[in-house]
């Protein structure tokens, strides 16, 4: 079989192309026949083995049809497999021509990193409305992924035919276990400390603010606790320095910033499992109303690390899988204080709690959502 995957892919910095290249790697793994082609965002690193290519030949921002539709016509593919994301592909005529070019010749796959509303919409688009947009583009593949059983429900009710949807976990790597004193002696953490970590870009609908808010009441029983956010200001994102400027007037506020610890420098992939294993518990406090998936949870998931989410549609597979324990409405950091203190000082519950995620984190390993990838490749 021949797969072309249409995506961004590393090294440009995109949680989309973090994904493709983790199921990419995976069904290569568990078919040692199958070929896989990446027609990617220019930026992609260029490869060419016998069974695995990259194509970087687009651009978001211009008419990427004819460029996309030429370097997949070379690969042959039996199906392909875009990774949709609107950052990437913004709702125009763009996509869905695309999308129609491409079906003359092809199967066609499409997962749905982010479903949204005509509620949630931030997007201008003028011919149409999100929803009859989200509808055109299902009328033009074989079949649509999604992460959560919210979304599927959420494309029903927007009249998308339900027999094209699959539910499909975001895949999890399980990450090495590295030294726990060692890896915060890297990012000159206290040694002695329990770390409350929250990872990745600032910007305001993650809400972290919240994580400074819940401290006082921790440190009333946890003296030890630091919250260290391990996030990077982009130089190009005014909002980050915003936000990174909020949570450090609010820390002064509080009285609590000798117990709050920005990273002194850009952390990059590559050592996400060293910042994961100096933590104690990973917090996730966003407010979106979209519906999607999260990447950042299931490294969380994969370092086998105590989560704590907000109540949105992002982090269901939380409570349905793992623990409603671990959930709080995202305007309420007493409630977050509380489900912190539990897990840092009630060894029964936080062990048991690390047991839950272990077991999740198993059954949406890489390797087991490749199979169920192929499973669904073979029905079409």
């Amino acid at each position: 079989m021949n797969i072309s995957y249409i995506s961004t892919y590393p090294p440009i910095r995109c949680g989309i192309g973090t994904y493709t290249n983790f199921l990419s790697q995976a069904l290569s793994r568990i078919n040692k026949e199958l070929r896989i082609s990446i027609v990617a965002e220019n930026g992609a690193k260029k490869i060419k083995d016998k069974l695995f290519k990259t194509s970087p030949c687009f651009n978001r921002k211009e008419d990427y049809v004819q460029k996309i539709n030429a370097a997949t016509a070379e690969f042959c593919p039996d199906i392909v497999h875009i990774q949709h994301e609107f950052a990437v592909f913004n709702p125009d005529e763009r996509f869905l021509n695309l999308l129609q070019e491409l079906k003359k010749k092809t199967k066609i796959v499409l997962t749905l990193h982010t479903v949204h509303t005509n509620e949630t919409n931030d997007w201008n688009i003028e011919a149409m409305s999100i929803e009859e947009y989200n509808l055109r583009m299902s009328r033009l593949v074989n079949a649509i992924i999604v992460h959560q059983v919210s979304m599927k429900e959420e494309l029903v009710r927007q009249n998308v035919n339900e027999k094209l949807l699959h539910v499909i976990p975001h895949g999890t790597e399980i990450l090495e276990q590295a030294n726990k004193i060692e890896a915060k002696r890297k990012f000159e953490l206290p040694e002695s400390s329990r770390i409350i970590l929250s990872f990745g870009f600032f910007g305001k609908l993650k809400r972290k603010e919240l994580i400074v808010e819940a401290l006082p009441e921790v440190l009333k029983k946890v003296p030890d606790a630091y919250v260290f956010f391990s996030g990077h200001v982009r130089d190009w994102v005014q909002e980050d320095f915003e936000t990174r400027k909020l949570y450090e007037e609010k820390a002064k506020e509080l009285g609590v910033s000798n117990h709050v610890i920005f990273a002194k420098r850009y952390i990059h992939d590559d050592e996400i499992d060293l910042v994961l294993d100096c933590s104690d518990v990973v917090v996730f406090p966003y407010f979106q109303e979209w519906y999607s998936g999260s990447g950042s949870l299931h490294l969380a998931i994969g370092a086998f690390k105590p989560i704590v989410v907000s109540k949105i549609p992002k982090f269901e597979e939380v409570p349905g899988e793992i623990s409603k324990e671990l959930v709080f409405n995202p305007d309420d950091s007493s409630k977050l204080a509380k489900i912190l203190i539990k897990l840092l000082v009630n060894n029964n519950f936080r062990e048991s709690i690390i047991d839950n995620v272990k077991s999740y984190a198993l059954a949406t390993s890489w390797d087991l959502i490749a199979k169920t990838h192929m499973q669904l490749y073979k029905t079409l």
